[in-house]
């Protein structure tokens, strides 16, 4: 997000600089054909800033035409500095929508709006294979679920996946609001780091008495304690899978 903070005032800080740059050649540029920096500063600065009033512009047309037909590049120069300004505007404006446009991030702001419409859905936090896993079982069920995860770039992941995620810290009381956990019927905690799930897992509860907490865990001697703030079953997926090697091995052996 930082990074996105800085492109944006880059882009705009280089958008402003040309603009100055533009108009201080286009004032130059028109005292040196027509002796009057005054006239030709007003003018230019109309021009780039679209004013309304047009007796600059009128004024220097009239000095440049009282010249004779034989002295055209006065009227030239004007023309161009007065279309090279209309296209610097609407270049800036449509350059300063796009670069807002990507750092708003509309399909976030979507997604969360749709959020705002979801009920009896599971609420997943963090995003990797567990997640995935978890997010086909519920696809299958037809159960409505929303993936929420911190990582720079996994709203372009989730677009491409077609999964309905929004990018965000999952320890934030006012994301799981804007997530409805008031009104959701599971939570699960998918990330790797424990201090995230456990922190979670008490806000969870403290926002949503009757909500389903589950978690998944890596240290086994805390697993017996984030029941007593909350959590309605806590697993540790290497524990699982070497039970499952270990009955696999038993069933094999006395085959």
């Amino acid at each position: 997000m930082q990074a996105n903070k800085e492109d944006a005032f880059n882009v705009m800080v280089l958008a402003i600089v040309i603009t100055l740059v533009v108009i201080c050649i286009s004032i130059f540029a028109l005292a040196a054909l027509t002796h009057n920096l005054y006239l030709d500063s007003y003018f230019t600065l109309e021009a780039f800033f679209d004013a309304q009033n047009t007796a600059a512009s009128t004024d220097l047309a009239a000095l440049a035409f009282s010249q004779g037909a034989s002295q055209w590049v006065p009227i030239a120069v004007i023309v161009v500095v007065d279309n090279l300004s209309r296209i610097l505007i609407v270049s800036f404006i449509i350059a300063a929508v796009l670069d807002f446009l990507t750092y708003a991030n509309v399909e976030q702001v979507i997604n969360l709006a749709k959020a705002g419409r979801l009920k009896n859905h599971v609420i997943i936090c963090g995003y990797n294979d567990i997640a995935d896993r978890l997010i086909k079982r519920l696809e299958e069920q037809h159960t409505r679920y929303l993936v929420i995860d911190s990582r720079k770039g996994l709203d372009t992941e989730f677009a491409e996946k077609k999964i309905f995620g929004i990018v965000g810290d999952f320890t934030s009381e006012e994301l799981l609001k804007s997530a409805k956990i008031g009104r959701a019927q599971a939570i699960v905690f998918v990330s790797e780091r424990d201090v995230d799930n456990v922190a979670a897992t008490m806000i969870a509860r403290r926002l949503n008495p009757d909500i389903k907490v589950m978690l998944r865990l890596a240290d086994e001697g805390i697993r017996k304690q984030v029941y007593s703030v909350g959590a309605d079953m806590a697993v540790i997926p290497e524990y699982l899978a070497g039970i499952e090697m270990g009955d696999y091995m038993v069933r094999a052996s006395g085959a």
